[in-house]
């Protein structure tokens, strides 16, 4: 389970998200109306949060008369996160359409890993390294930093001003809050969706970790929550 206000400070949703719509309700004439759409994410407050629709020919939703409910997804570092949510107002347009929905306080999730991930310091910063894709590379790349936010022994995020690639293979050193020696880990990019103008919000499951690793990310993870 993930609280909405935690999704926006941490920047799980931010604008141009791709989020899943699926809507179920009632035609005009009486017949099941059920819709599974693609859209992204306008803009998103603490109360009321807005998508983009977009559509090729006709606008689906013009066939909509009742609606029985609305379910909102997305997915975040192989976590599926829903609610069901309420619309406020659907503004049609030529190509897409904006709906306006109110913001539900909790997302439920379905997760395949079992490991939840807990929220690091502010300023927790990576030495960042591709070192291939699927595989290591012997060739050598520059170097750059990443800003951690979260961790787990299955994965972390970081903001960074470099776009990455889903399956490049980085290698990252840091140090997690009160522990000296660095750790020195290497990781698959899962997800990559932009951050800001110029930064991107990346997703990253570990590949390989060591044992003693393994055991400062769980230490670090009970003590935070505890």
């Amino acid at each position: 389970m993930m609280n909405w206000t935690y999704a926006l400070t941490q920047h799980i949703l931010v604008p141009k998200t791709e989020c899943k719509l699926i809507i179920v309700g009632e035609t005009a004439d009486g017949q099941p109306f059920c819709l599974e759409t693609r859209v992204f994410l306008r803009e998103a407050g603490l109360d009321f949060f807005s998508v983009h629709v977009y559509f090729d020919l006709a606008n689906p939703l013009d066939k909509l008369e009742q609606i029985s409910f609305i379910e909102f997804s997305f997915q975040d570092q192989g976590i599926n996160y829903y609610s069901f949510v309420d619309l406020v107002q659907l503004d049609p347009g030529v190509s897409s359409c904006v709906l306006k929905l109110v913001s539900p306080q909790e997302l439920y999730s379905y997760q395949n890993r079992r490991h939840c991930r807990k929220p690091l310091p502010p300023h927790t910063n990576a030495t960042c390294r591709v070192i291939g894709a699927r595989q290591r590379s012997a060739e050598e790349t520059p170097a750059f930093v990443g800003q951690l936010l979260e961790i787990s022994r299955s994965g972390t995020s970081m903001i960074t001003p470099h776009r990455m690639i889903e399956s490049l293979m980085l290698e990252l050193s840091f140090h997690l809050p009160e522990v000296e020696a660095p750790l020195l880990l290497t990781g698959e990019v899962r997800s990559s969706t932009p951050f800001s103008s110029d930064s991107y919000r990346v997703g990253i499951e570990f590949h390989d970790v060591p044992l003693s690793s393994l055991n400062l990310i769980d230490t670090y993870c009970e003590q935070t929550s505890s």
